[in-house]
């Protein structure tokens, strides 16, 4: 019976060898995006169809921010009608069609019905003070500043990298008499400084920048000490060409990082000159804080946690007014609102009280969030929006999933509350998700992008902000998912992962190679992508992909794929699952002859004689 119990994974087994290597036409797909809010956009997005299909593309799939609105009462039904007669139109063209959905990676358009749905990281034992009136809490500043944070004292706690190009300027200053400066540094020319923090804290980091010249990358950025790869916060300094002095403010949390590097300058630079002046740490609170079942607030007595303080009765709603507004995520930092006391208050005048609380982090430089995965009303809004979905598509019309550069994840108490690691969280969820579609949508299509279910890729220990390691969220997919892969630069191993030839990931899944990324020459990319495609199974073609809306390199991307084809099929392809076949036909075999066996002896189950 054992054997007859695993009959149905053979046969999954070898029906899945038997697709990938199904020889024919590659499928040739683009990536469009396009918010079809005019005709005239829909008439740009028909012409494009035309012209690709001239060339022999067969598959498209349309990124437009308003799906997030449909089956919602938000939903414009204008551009719901555009969307379906664009889709339409393609499928007519005999061309596969996806739609973009489930933003988990970027949400801010979805988090428009409620911010509060964000990832939030939790904050804990913030301390305040009653003021003297016991009208409100004032934050107590638990830092103490940074060391010569005017550069006033000279090198006194920044300069010890020992990369060239770093200088002190006693001529250019943004406040007092001196700045740093980066003149003509050719690679790495980095300031930092050492900082002790305080556990789960929210900070607030200012930098003031000015630049001539200068070419080159620059950020700002807090790392943990004792490892240099756990990255507590970053943001781009956008300091090229040539700039006045300008301040930035930032907010970031702390996680556990009690000893950490605070870092700003240049990473490959290549000429001219950026100064650096008045950077500030001080801790803050109550930025971005979110209020939802998952993310609880709590005000206590620090020296005796269990006297807790009631939200109404000692304090009024504690919010952040930004969070009120229909698109709140539009900065790194803004001032945190007041917390006030109700006219009963217990609390009494300089009395200190520790506060717990949940907050959003919207990703400096693109203002990212992401949903939360475990949240019952992300989990609504998602299956509202898929039958959304469903009435826009054509029959045979697909999702892709947008399971990519999920930077934030497994922090909040909803999520945290399951107690499993990242990976396993983001297995369930798209387990979850899956589930959703089969029953709002069904027979659509499921595609998702590859890197955060690939070791090669995203789906690794410390990826930015997400809370534990993101190993085994691979064992979420389903066998019947289309992988879009752009792991270009480890993409022959990439491919190999999904082509289930690792034991740790046997499970063969067709894979559309998401190809070019705005590389300016459409040919090339698409002459390596199939060279690193040789020898496997299971690629069913390569997807144009622009996030630059440059689709100057549509056509000889397509022809050199055209022309690349054969060789790919011709390729000798490794076996993964495929080495089960002969022991596969043994155990079935095995499994016929027992079962006949047992009929013939009338000892079949159930059976009397």
């Amino acid at each position: 019976m054992a054997v007859l119990r695993i009959l149905p994974a053979l046969l999954f087994a070898l029906l899945s060898i038997r697709a990938s290597t199904a020889a024919g036409n590659p499928e040739l797909w683009y990536f469009y995006h396009n918010e079809l809010d005019s005709d005239d956009s829909l008439r740009a997005a028909r012409a494009l169809i035309d012209r690709a299909a001239g060339v022999g593309y067969n598959g498209l799939v349309l990124w437009c921010g308003n799906t997030d609105r449909l089956g919602t009462d938000d939903s414009p039904l204008d551009v719901e009608d555009r969307m379906k007669g664009l889709l339409k139109y393609a499928a007519s063209k005999q061309f596969k069609v996806a739609v973009t959905a489930v933003p988990f990676s970027n949400s801010v358009n979805a988090l428009r019905w409620n911010p509060n749905w964000a990832e939030s990281q939790r904050i804990v034992g913030a301390q305040f003070r009653v003021d003297a009136a016991k009208k409100r809490l004032d934050l107590m500043n638990s830092f103490a500043g940074l060391q010569n944070s005017g550069f006033e004292s000279g090198q006194t706690g920044w300069f010890d990298t020992g990369d060239a190009g770093l200088h002190l300027d006693n001529q250019m200053a943004r406040s007092g008499h001196a700045s740093a400066v980066i003149d003509n540094a050719k690679g790495n020319a980095r300031l930092r400084q050492r900082v002790k923090l305080e556990p789960w804290r929210q900070y607030h980091l200012r930098l003031s920048y000015r630049s001539q010249d200068f070419r080159g990358y620059s950020q700002l950025e807090v790392l943990e000490a004792s490892d240099l790869t756990k990255v507590r916060f970053y943001a781009p300094v956008r300091a090229s060409g040539t700039n006045d002095w300008r301040q930035v403010d930032y907010v970031f949390d702390s996680g556990d990082t009690t000893d950490a590097y605070i870092y700003t300058g240049v990473w490959g630079g290549n000429g001219g000159k950026l100064w650096f002046d008045d950077i500030e740490l001080a801790e803050t609170a109550l930025v971005y804080v979110t209020r939802r079942p998952g993310t609880p607030l709590k005000v206590y007595d620090p020296k005796n946690p269990a006297t807790v303080f009631q939200e109404g009765s000692d304090y009024e709603p504690i919010f952040d007014p930004r969070m009120r507004d229909p698109h709140p995520f539009t900065d790194s930092y803004h001032d945190p609102g007041p917390v006030n006391l109700t006219k009963k208050t217990s609390l009494s005048p300089g009395q200190i009280v520790a506060m717990d609380f949940y907050a959003a982090f919207p990703i400096p430089g693109t203002e990212q969030v992401s949903m939360c995965l475990t949240d019952a009303g992300v989990a609504e809004w998602i299956k509202r929006n898929a039958h959304g979905v469903r009435k826009v598509l054509p029959k045979g019309g697909g999702v892709l999933l947008s399971y990519d550069e999920m930077r934030q994840m497994n922090s909040c108490g909803s999520c945290r509350a399951r107690k499993v690691s990242a990976g396993q969280l983001l297995a369930w969820n798209v387990g979850q998700t899956a589930s959703t579609y089969d029953s709002e949508a069904p027979n659509a299509p499921l595609y998702i992008w590859n890197d955060m279910f690939d070791p090669n890729h995203n789906a690794v220990k410390n990826y930015y902000f997400v809370e534990g390691d993101l190993a085994g969220s691979w064992k979420g997919l389903r066998p019947d998912m289309t992988i879009m892969n752009w792991n270009l630069e480890k993409l022959h191993k990439s491919l190999e992962w999904f082509a289930g030839l690792d034991r740790d990931q046997p499970v063969a899944l067709k894979q559309i190679i998401a190809g070019y990324y705005d590389t300016g020459d459409g040919a090339g990319a698409a002459r390596q992508e199939l060279e690193q495609a040789a020898g496997i199974p299971g690629i069913q073609g390569l997807m144009y992909t622009t996030w630059n809306d440059d689709y100057s390199q549509l056509e000889n991307f397509a022809n050199a794929v055209k022309a690349g084809w054969p060789a790919y099929e011709r390729s000798p392809k490794r076996i993964g699952t495929a080495s089960l076949v002969p022991v596969s036909l043994m155990l079935l075999g095995a499994a016929f002859a027992g079962s006949l066996w047992k009929v013939r002896s009338g000892k079949q189950s159930g059976k009397a004689g």
